[in-house]
């Protein structure tokens, strides 16, 4: 069995030594809700980055708030290699890794960047919260919270929720596990696959701004999803999808405003439900479980690559 180790070399953690479970995604920050927390250093995000440990290797993931080095290179994502230097904050931790797969240590290298996919920064989180967590985190009502204390998973928890007939608060579940960039690229896709050209213009606008934010992820085009949804009200299959985009920018607060606000990460899955929710009851044949079950063999295809809407 693979064991990962993280010794910390500087900062006011200086001396500790922490080992990622094999087979889970842990995650490091400055909150106590963080599996390994360092409350003394400042300059750490609540939440600055996760180790996936599963498979006989460990993917370092960035969790987007603040940037990660490794080796003295900010990175995203980065499969981590025995020695490797790491610094969230002010805390620099060296690694150690016994029993990792010795194929993956050839691959890496062969490739320079070490980089091994783009996982998305809420996906990285939300992988490794449990279910309970997740509904505290979206807030789900209703029977929510007592399906949640008897599941093993999210998905599980959205496969239930599914069951009793409460799509909206599924889908939201769905969405944000799956990330913001990949969960608008699904609810575009099935709106697209849905409604066909049989929205109106300024719907179709939406639909295109948010199209265009998950092809090039940038403050610019999270501004022109911004726009989009505000003309359409922030209603509409469009609309809430530009939204979704404008709410997965970088920084959400007025043009006026002098410091920057990052959106919550729970907003972008709120409104991608919303326009899922639409157009899952736009028909209804075939039955609405039927859909249902089809989105959800959408979103696993984008999660595992197999359906690639964006260049990554």
């Amino acid at each position: 069995m693979m064991k990962v180790t993280l010794s910390v070399v500087a900062g006011q953690h200086r001396g500790q030594r922490m080992v990622a479970q094999h087979g889970l995604v842990t995650r490091f920050g400055q909150t106590e809700w963080a599996d390994f927390s360092f409350p003394l250093d400042s300059s750490m995000a609540e939440f600055h980055f996760a180790l996936d440990c599963r498979e006989k290797r460990c993917v370092l993931q960035s969790l987007g708030a603040a940037p990660t080095w490794v080796n003295a290179a900010e990175v995203s994502q980065q499969l981590l290699m025995p020695g490797d230097a790491i610094r969230a904050g002010e805390t620099e931790f060296i690694v150690s890794i016994e029993g990792m797969d010795e194929s993956l240590l050839a691959a890496a290298d062969d490739d320079e960047s070490g980089d091994r996919g783009s996982t998305d920064p809420v996906a990285a989180i939300a992988i490794g919260m449990t279910a309970v967590e997740v509904c505290m985190r979206l807030e789900l009502e209703d029977d929510a919270p007592r399906l949640a204390r008897d599941c093993s998973s999210s998905l599980e928890l959205m496969q239930l929720l599914a069951a009793a007939g409460d799509y909206r608060q599924a889908l939201r579940v769905r969405a944000f596990t799956l990330g913001r960039r990949p969960g608008i690229a699904w609810g575009c896709h099935l709106v697209q696959e849905t409604f066909q050209d049989r929205i109106s213009d300024i719907q179709q606008a939406g639909l295109a701004a948010a199209v265009a934010w998950t092809h090039s992820p940038v403050q610019e085009n999270s501004l022109h999803a911004e726009a989009a949804a505000q003309r359409a009200d922030y209603e509409g299959p469009g609309g809430m999808l530009a939204a979704a985009a404008f709410w997965s920018g970088d920084n959400i607060a007025p043009a006026t405003s002098p410091q920057p606000v990052k959106p919550d990460d729970a907003l972008a899955s709120h409104a991608v439900a919303a326009a899922l929710a639409i157009a899952i009851y736009h028909h209804r044949t075939p039955p609405i479980e039927e859909q249902f079950k089809h989105y959800t063999m959408v979103a696993a295809a984008i999660e595992s690559g197999e359906l690639k809407l964006y260049d990554t």
